[in-house]
């Protein structure tokens, strides 16, 4: 029976073309993710992608290491050397790509809360620079000031920020902030949601549709067997989709830019420098996609849930449609937006939302917003499942 139902999903000509057109896009995803990595040579050309990720993994390891205070100093001599020495804006931005991710640590962190500013690693002192680690708390107190927290709240996010381990120790790691930092992976779980619910969409109306529910629940196995089968199916294609999209993405961008500097915290990023979140790279891509898989289950079920009551495909496409894109636009309104970072579509976002420091407070206890809709979302796919089955089976003949 399990077979049937993977079957009627495969066989339908459309879902073929639904999966080659998920296909393109997880190929065209990766390849302007690729694109985005450049590398200028001497002469003021560029070079993106493959070739540029080889010349700067050699230039930036040439820094390898834990970036202690001497470190700091010595790289702000050289940055100010390299200034010093050439003719012109681009010349000096030529000259010091290999000490560009240390160079923005510098600019992010010591420029203060909203104050960014690209030159200031370009005039300031050494000795200034070796307070880099410092002045990161001094930040958290500048956020505090700046925003409305619980006194849990900032308790939590003080434990988080004392729980960073100075100094960092930094390496080449493009190829994982291509990943993970360009906007295509949000954008390519949302897609891939949505192109899951059309191929998912007839499963359980499939037979209301065709007319054929009489025969379906008058079977022998019609209300049991035949009902879990469609259960697993989906859930199947769900899972096998998913994953297959995004390790294909994942592994054609790390595989281009290289996989070295997985195990680097992602704070070596300066866009994540005032992040709560102690992890490394290689974790911060299995947050990121096993949050997304939660969030495809829940509303995918969801959306077969209502496709099982409403007996119409529609629900089933519009529904992951709604959720993925309907709560990031209405986020961007002031008062609704604490509310709609609760929103499953949040989990489709992970790697975009994880420098924000969203913190709630529940019962007198203050968690992450992914320590809360991880575990929640979770939890309410795996109730859904029994939910479908138990509707489904009660369903009555027209």
């Amino acid at each position: 029976m399990l077979r049937f139902e993977i079957k009627k999903i495969w066989s339908r000509p459309v879902n073929k073309a639904a999966l080659l057109l998920l296909a393109v896009i997880v190929l065209t995803g990766s390849a302007l993710a690729v694109r985005d990595v450049v590398y200028y040579k001497a002469d003021g050309s560029k070079i993106s992608g493959f070739f540029a990720a080889r010349r700067l993994r050699s230039e930036k390891n040439e820094w390898k290491g834990y970036v202690t205070e001497d470190v700091l100093k010595k790289m702000v001599k050289e940055n100010q050397k390299a200034c010093a020495q050439a003719e012109s804006e681009d010349g000096a931005l030529i000259a010091r790509q290999g000490l560009s991710d240390l160079r923005e640590w510098i600019n992010t962190g010591l420029s203060g809360e909203g104050g960014y500013d690209y030159y200031l690693c370009d005039r300031i002192p050494e000795q200034e620079a070796a307070s880099l680690y410092e002045k990161r708390l001094a930040l958290l107190r500048e956020e505090f000031a700046g925003q409305e927290y619980s006194q849990k709240e900032k308790e939590y996010l003080t434990r988080q920020y004392e729980k960073f381990g100075a100094p960092l120790y930094y390496g080449y790691a493009d190829g994982w902030k291509a990943l993970l930092d360009s906007q295509y992976l949000p954008t390519l779980m949302t897609i891939t949601i949505v192109i899951i619910g059309f191929l998912v969409s007839g499963v359980f109306s499939c037979e209301f549709q065709l007319g054929a529910d009489s025969v379906f629940f008058s079977s022998n196995y019609g209300r049991n067997r035949a009902i879990h089968a469609k259960i697993m199916a989906g859930f199947l294609v769900m899972t096998v989709v998913y994953w297959a999209a995004m390790l294909l993405f994942s592994l054609l961008v790390l595989g281009l830019l290289g996989f070295q500097g997985a195990g680097l915290m992602i704070q070596t990023n300066d866009h994540n420098w005032s992040c709560m979140y102690n992890i490394t790279y290689a974790e911060s891509w299995l947050l990121t996609m096993f949050g997304g898989y939660v969030a495809h289950l829940f509303i995918l079920l969801l959306a077969q849930l209502a496709s099982a009551k409403s007996r119409s495909v529609v629900a089933a496409v519009t529904i992951p449609l709604g959720l993925a894109c309907a709560p990031m636009f209405l986020g961007r309104v002031p008062f609704l937006a604490r509310v709609m970072n609760l929103f499953p579509d949040m989990l489709l976002r992970i790697s975009a939302f994880l420098r924000d420091n969203i913190i709630y407070e529940i019962g007198g206890k203050a968690y992450g917003v992914y320590e809360l809709l991880i575990p929640v979302y979770l939890l309410l796919a795996l109730l859904l499942m029994p939910a479908l089955y138990l509707w489904y089976k009660r369903s009555e003949l027209v």
